[in-house]
């Protein structure tokens, strides 16, 4: 199993260094040739940033009437939660 391992962990290497060789063969100059376009790039750079900030909506059930008193009624009816009193528990 060491030996499988070893060739699986041989096998990646290989393809990391071709993945890396075939990248550098395509971007290397490019690469290489950023430092020359910067220099000639203008002075100045404008940059417009724009943010745009979440704020919370309300849901569509806080904002309908008749939700909301449907609530205020099922509240009234609805009891809340009963304890029950130490002489029912002895």
């Amino acid at each position: 199993m060491t030996a499988f391992a070893a060739c699986l962990f041989a096998l990646t290497a290989l393809a990391s260094a071709f993945a890396i060789t075939a990248t550098l063969r395509r971007y290397g100059h490019s690469a290489r040739s950023l430092k020359a376009r910067l220099a000639a790039c203008p002075e100045v750079l404008t940059i417009n940033w724009a943010m745009v900030e979440r704020v919370p909506v309300p849901t569509l059930s806080a904002l309908r009437r008749e939700r909301v008193m449907r609530r205020r009624l099922q509240a009234l009816q609805r009891p809340g939660l009963e304890w029950p009193n130490g002489e029912l528990a002895a």
